[in-house]
């Protein structure tokens, strides 16, 4: 159904045009908008209400594109439904977005993704259902435009990242509405044909598409009815907004951000200081009284409840620096990266030191100085030594504080140079591996075999990380 009009009646690229006419069909139905003839001898039946509304009243051709429907202003057009019940109006069903793409959405960003582009802004058009009528018969209550307040737009965000995280992990067959607070991933289809693959499994998946709950609905119309608009400066998005690369959890250069409740210093008075004593040397003093002991004594000293945590070590040591909350504030503003170490009786380091997964579409872009490796590789690290006893407890051995030798650090940049070379080449068997007995390797660190990165050549490969040699480990901390 396609309706053309040498002149549209608002203007598209205004939004006070677009909202002014758009409100003329509040307290009305379609039917009483738009021209007879349409009605008579266009109108079907078929479709949705939000498709007629589109094209019958804001004469907009049906399309599946990722853009809003008013590319022009960057704003979605979306038609719901109300119900009456005793105490008034509210959501009949959910508001459903776009399809989700399985195999595209885990490759953005929130503020890159499909969905934010095309409902950052929405006109809401809200109609009373009502069963004995048809839908053209329907009379529009609400006619509004919406921006998220940033605080649920913060939730809007976290919700997202849970679906596409799931995705991202082979896991889109286990995407559950419960999973979210605002935004849902409702299925679309209930039957073997509903079924979609994934990226990252073999698991068929359910089509879902994302969605604003009911619940959420109803506060939006809460605050419509009652007049109540929600205004907010634009600017406070941006720190919503703000990703990391690719939408990644560990971006290659990190822009430090400080939540200053998480942080604790280590050193809480200016007079913990020995005369003459560096902050290194304090911290080193600091562990000195519990060389010697096992890991489940300094645990009785601290009175931890950690003896099953996955991070125990890391939490002992934290507890022998005096930090209880989540970050050592001097470590975070001077980007120190703590590394606990469990060396075997004999000395033998039986696990190397794993780091990020290569990006393999960014490493091509990179240059040695700013690449994620270099950036890496020239920090300073804290390491914390156990090793077994002849009773096979962990003993505190040693800590201390490291970088990178300049001459490891140029070979180094050879294995990176090397690695990058290989993806260039499209070849992702034949990365230094640590049998070839080099400071440094590559090797898998997904979480299965399904889980795959995208290639500069546009094949998925499996994901692998950097990894620092046990022997070379073992030659740093002995």
């Amino acid at each position: 159904m396609k309706f053309l009009l040498t002149e549209l009646p608002y203007d598209k690229t205004d939004i006070h045009s677009v909202i002014n006419y758009a409100k003329t069909i509040e307290g009305k139905t379609l039917r009483e908008v738009i021209p007879a003839d349409i009605v008579e001898h266009e109108y079907k039946g078929k479709g949705g209400l939000g498709q007629k509304v589109e094209e019958m009243f804001f004469f907009i051709e049906n399309n599946s594109d990722a853009l809003p429907d008013l590319q022009e202003l960057g704003v979605e057009i979306k038609t719901t439904p109300l119900k009456q019940i005793q105490r008034g109006l509210v959501s009949k069903e959910r508001l459903v977005f776009s399809i989700i793409n399985y195999d595209e959405e885990h490759a953005f960003s929130f503020s890159t993704s499909t969905f934010w582009k095309k409902n950052n802004h929405l006109l809401l058009l809200f109609y009373i259902h009502e069963s004995e009528k048809i839908d053209i018969d329907y009379i529009f209550k609400i006619v509004r435009l919406w921006r998220f307040p940033p605080a649920d737009l913060k939730i809007i965000k976290d919700d997202w990242t849970t679906i596409v995280t799931k995705i991202r992990n082979g896991k889109a067959h286990e995407i559950s509405e419960g999973d979210t607070i605002y935004l849902g991933a409702c299925t679309k289809g209930a039957n073997k044909e509903s079924l979609r693959k994934q990226p990252f499994s073999t698991e068929m998946a359910m089509q879902r598409a994302f969605s604003l709950k009911s619940k959420y609905l109803n506060f939006i119309i809460e605050k419509s009815l009652a007049g109540e608009d929600v205004s907010f400066d634009i600017n406070e998005y941006l720190p919503i907004l703000s990703d990391t690369l690719n939408g990644s959890d560990d971006p290659y250069i990190p822009y430090k951000k400080f939540n200053l409740n998480e942080l604790e210093p280590i050193v809480k008075n200016i007079n913990e200081y020995s005369t003459g004593e560096t902050f290194e040397q304090l911290v080193t003093r600091k562990f000195e009284p519990f060389f010697g002991k096992t890991d489940e004594e300094i645990i009785d000293v601290f009175d931890l409840d950690i003896s099953s945590a996955k991070s125990k070590f890391y939490l002992i040591a934290k507890a022998i620096l005096g930090i209880s909350k989540k970050k050592i504030e001097e470590f975070e503003k001077s980007d120190i990266e703590m590394k606990t170490i469990r060396l075997e009786n004999s000395g033998v380091l039986k696990e190397s030191m794993s780091f990020a997964q290569i990006k393999y579409k960014e490493i091509v872009e990179e240059e040695w100085e700013e690449s994620y490796w270099n950036y890496i590789l020239t920090k300073r690290f804290f390491f914390v030594v156990f090793q077994k006893d002849e009773n096979d407890n962990f003993v505190l051995r040693k800590v201390q504080f490291w970088t990178m030798p300049l001459n490891d650090l140029e070979k180094a940049r050879l294995f990176w140079e090397d690695t990058k070379q290989k993806i260039l080449n499209d070849d992702y068997e034949n990365f230094i591996k640590i049998s070839d007995n080099r400071i440094c390797h590559v090797r898998p660190k997904g979480a299965d075999s399904f889980d795959l990165m995208e290639t500069p050549s546009g094949r998925m490969e499996k994901k692998k990380c950097y990894w620092l040699n046990a022997s070379y480990i073992k030659s740093i901390v002995q």
